[in-house]
């Protein structure tokens, strides 16, 4: 059974995931550090599932997220973990740079290591387009210029940028999304 590693999972998006792929009979990994948009609600209906496994910790603590990585060996590994809220990132911009820029870098630097032995493995690294600033006509594109407006925006361009780098400089398999703001269930 592959096995997949959500960061983030107790929030409304990683939740969703989790259950969408608990549905596709992988086996899932939640790790989540417990913070003001943590909801354990959100896995209730499956948090007992012999597919689901919850760890707490905070990715910038690389020791224990290598340590997971090597104990279940995931095939893909989704980083949906990050500060969220403009107005949040207005009032106090330090935990957006501690979790969305040094905790990225954290998670980059054990990919970088796993992934030497599991070759297969893959990153994907879930963004905004609020790293892309105002549009006031139309839309974003993939190759639009980032022109962050917030220091939460400026936090995940910055995180953007290094998922980048390491691509390029290390040659690690992984890829960005910048999906627009979400809603639904949870």
């Amino acid at each position: 059974m592959k096995k997949i590693i959500v960061t983030g999972g107790l929030g409304f998006i990683g939740s969703n995931l989790i259950k969408l792929l608990l549905s596709k009979k992988y086996y899932v990994i939640n790790i989540d550090k417990i913070s003001y948009s943590s909801n354990f609600y959100n896995v209730k209906e499956f948090s007992s599932s012999k597919k689901y496994k919850f760890i707490k910790v905070d990715l910038n603590n690389g020791g224990k997220i290598l340590n997971i990585f090597n104990r279940y060996k995931p095939h893909v590994v989704f980083n949906l973990a990050a500060e969220t809220h403009v107005d949040r990132s207005i009032t106090n911009p330090k935990n957006f740079i501690d979790s969305n820029i040094l905790g990225v870098y954290s998670i980059l630097e054990v990919f970088k290591k796993y992934s030497k032995k599991n070759k297969k493995a893959k990153l994907i690294h879930i963004s905004t387009d609020e790293v892309y600033g105002d549009v006031i006509k139309g839309r974003s594109k993939e190759n639009s210029p980032y022109n962050p407006s917030s220091p939460y925006a400026a936090s995940k361009a910055s995180s953007d940028h290094l998922v980048s780098s390491y691509v390029r400089t290390y040659n690690i398999n992984a890829i960005i999304t910048n999906c627009s703001n979400n809603y639904g269930p949870r």
